[in-house]
């Protein structure tokens, strides 16, 4: 934890989900002090997970196994994630606000995994529409907890392969000033959204986003170099059936991040200074697509 942008009693003072926010938040504060950039022009977006507690859910567990014709799982996954919420209000996103000055526009989203993109889409629109110069977009996993599987119990049909969660924080800072010292920089240069709760509809939906995201550069599959999607993924095969690219997730070395998913894939994107483009394909349970379309290229050329 970087104790010069978080003082040790608020380390003590938060609980892991929240200390994980604020390692990943504290690592931005040198890169976004080099921007020089007034607090009011700096956005904060964050994901913040779907199923979280505030207390441990063993006790529930034991209840259901003792009453298994009671409705404690429906109940824990359709309660509005009150504690989740909670947290973009709380102490820990004041910190994060305070401590890197951002006193621009702010927002918070609270789903399944397609958070973390409609934080990243949230903080691009805010700078593109001149709201802002830069933009940090958090996320954090939810605690692992017996919650997220008695969720998962619920689904009709079951999944074939049961979900194996992972605990995580990722941050990413956006701007329209690339530093001058940079050779090479990630341009978010596509990204679309779309939902259906329609099984049958669901291919084409996911067809659709990954045109929509392309079309912003004017590419075709064949020009995208690596493909970023867990892989459960539905319709990976006919999405991509017309490509070469690398096929890549970090899902088997994190487990299922939830909100953190996305954010976490393009922080790796970032280090891995791969040529020409990535395409990021995101699919949450409840039927979310997103899709972001990643450029690898000299900082003259990246806005």
């Amino acid at each position: 934890m970087p104790t010069t942008v978080f003082d040790r009693k608020i380390q003590r003072n938060v609980e892991p989900q929240g200390a994980r926010l604020l390692y990943c938040a504290g690592r931005m504060a040198g890169p976004l002090n080099n921007l020089h950039l007034a607090g009011e022009r700096v956005a904060l977006m964050a994901a913040i997970p779907e199923v979280d507690g505030p207390s441990s859910c063993w006790e529930a567990v034991q209840a259901i196994a003792e009453q298994p014709d009671a409705l404690l799982a429906q109940l824990f996954a359709h309660t509005p994630p009150l504690h989740a919420l909670m947290m973009l209000n709380s102490s820990v996103m004041a910190y994060v606000a305070e401590a890197l000055h951002c006193h621009g526009p702010m927002g918070g989203f609270c789903s399944q995994s397609n958070a973390g993109i409609d934080a990243l889409i949230e903080a691009v629109e805010q700078i593109a529409g001149d709201r802002a110069d830069a933009g940090v977009v958090v996320s954090s996993s939810p605690n692992l907890s017996p919650a997220l599987y008695l969720r998962d119990s619920t689904q009709s049909p079951p999944q074939a392969d049961a979900s194996l969660y992972g605990e995580g924080a990722a941050a990413l800072l956006l701007t329209s000033r690339p530093p001058a010292n940079g050779t090479h920089a990630l341009r978010i240069a596509g990204f679309a959204r779309g939902y259906s709760a329609s099984p049958e509809r669901s291919s084409a939906v996911a067809q659709r986003v990954v045109q929509q995201t392309l079309a912003r550069e004017k590419l075709g599959m064949r020009d995208v170099a690596r493909i970023v999607a867990a892989p459960g993924t539905p319709f990976l095969p006919l999405l991509f059936a017309d490509t070469q690219a690398i096929f890549h997730s970090s899902r088997h070395m994190t487990g299922d991040l939830g909100a953190s998913a996305l954010l976490t894939e393009i922080a790796l994107a970032l280090h891995d200074h791969a040529d020409g483009y990535t395409l990021l394909l995101d699919h949450s349970r409840a039927g979310h697509w997103g899709a972001v379309l990643l450029a690898n290229e000299t900082t003259e050329k990246q806005a």
